[in-house]
């Protein structure tokens, strides 16, 4: 896959049941404007036919993606005017890490019921014929993208620490990406942002997932009632797994 994209295949783990997730359906990526050659052959090879977009409308306008996929539909979690409000009095202040830290948690938190109805419309394009395979982003892939993963690789059955281990992967590509902005940002701030600041900011933890899990289990009772708050049937939650995880007599 492309790390600079933070672009990766959902399947490929086992669940708790011994089923395994399968591959080629599901992707998740960051926002891409500008793609080399070879690596936009690379993305068109994987036949995707649904783009979702989980930017707020102003991201979108703002940086328009350009992606190949037949269908591209907006579902828009709006987190970052929140975000930039929340963290806006401490990005110059000093020794602020941990103010951030917690600043990007109560986001993730509040996050949950902002990604209610996402989650229904990203289920049931994944229930209809012809969509798949179906890539799913948001700006850098980690936030929107990495809960929204994350709910659904919980429904099926993944382990805790996989889950966990697959959504801090966005720090591979995000690190050099947060030093790189850093320099750029000290030159033009006169070195007045402190780079643990940014670090803090952007960087994905554990902790912010494991916030997600407490909310949905606490106000709705677990993921398949979150599923179901936003209009999901058991039927559809059914499929769902039909749809995504593998038959035993699929395994080679």
């Amino acid at each position: 896959m492309l790390d600079n994209m933070n672009l990766r295949d959902i399947g490929g783990s086992l669940t708790t049941g011994g089923q395994r997730v399968r591959k080629g359906l599901l992707y998740r990526s960051g926002v891409w404007q500008k793609l080399k050659d070879a690596d936009l052959q690379l993305v068109k090879s994987l036949s995707i036919q649904t783009i979702v977009d989980l930017r707020s409308l102003e991201e979108q306008e703002r940086d328009p993606s350009n992606l190949p996929g037949r269908l591209k539909v907006s579902l828009p979690c709006n987190i970052d005017k929140m975000t930039r409000d929340r963290l806006k009095p401490l990005v110059f202040k000093r020794d602020a890490d941990d103010q951030i830290i917690r600043i990007i948690d109560s986001v993730y938190a509040d996050m949950v019921k902002l990604m209610v109805q996402p989650m229904t419309q990203i289920i049931r394009l994944i229930l209809t014929p012809g969509s798949l395979p179906l890539l799913m982003h948001c700006r850098a892939g980690k936030d929107r993208t990495g809960v929204a993963v994350a709910m659904l690789q919980w429904f099926l059955g993944m382990e805790r620490d996989s889950l966990i281990s697959e959504y801090l992967k966005s720090n591979l590509f995000l690190l050099p990406k947060i030093s790189k902005t850093h320099k750029r940002v000290r030159l033009l701030t006169l070195g007045l942002i402190p780079k643990a600041n940014m670090q803090a900011a952007f960087e994905v933890r554990e902790q912010y997932l494991l916030t997600t899990f407490t909310i949905v289990e606490e106000m709705f009772g677990g993921i398949e009632a979150y599923f179901r708050s936003g209009g999901i049937t058991n039927e559809e939650l059914c499929q769902l797994k039909m749809a995504l995880l593998e038959n035993p007599d699929e395994r080679v």
